[in-house]
């Protein structure tokens, strides 16, 4: 990343803990933005749990928040890695109590795009400020609804 100039929009005031989360978020976009531009599979290296949405209460918070955050995004909010051809390879989205990753599919693969989110207050149990999941393909309505955001975010996005 190149900066051409220094951002000249104030960015809200962040906790340690939103920071530590936003962050992390960050790193892992960072991490598949790299690997596509090498041409090699990320392999993402902190613990992320596989859970079904019906679990997770913020999620349809979430599912509302993102799309605005996309179509209109405070600073700092909204982040797009690119491969070398200039496609998005990572999106991040960053609301109050969540972040967003997501990993758009390709075209060779027949598989929706994969995103994390990085939950807020989930973490106390495992000593952790936040806790990863991974959200891939669930067939429920709550994951259905759930795709569909992870469309509209990637196309207002690209």
């Amino acid at each position: 990343m190149f900066i051409v100039r220094p951002a000249t929009i104030p960015t809200p005031p962040l906790t340690a803990a939103q920071r530590n989360r936003r962050r992390a978020a960050d790193q892992l976009a960072s991490e598949l933005t790299d690997a596509a531009r090498q041409g090699r599979q990320c392999h993402y290296s902190e613990l992320a749990f596989v859970a079904p949405m019906n679990l997770i209460p913020e999620t349809p918070t979430i599912i509302a928040e993102a799309s605005q955050v996309a179509a209109a995004p405070p600073p700092a909010s909204l982040r797009v890695g690119r491969n070398l051809r200039g496609e998005p390879v990572a999106v991040v989205l960053h609301g109050d109590r969540w972040s967003l990753v997501v990993q758009p599919n390709r075209a060779a693969a027949d598989r929706p795009a994969t995103s994390w989110a990085f939950l807020d207050g989930y973490g106390q149990a495992f000593d952790m400020a936040y806790l990863v999941f991974c959200f891939d393909d669930d067939p429920s309505v709550l994951g259905v609804t759930w795709t569909d955001m992870i469309n509209h975010v990637l196309a207002l996005a690209s």
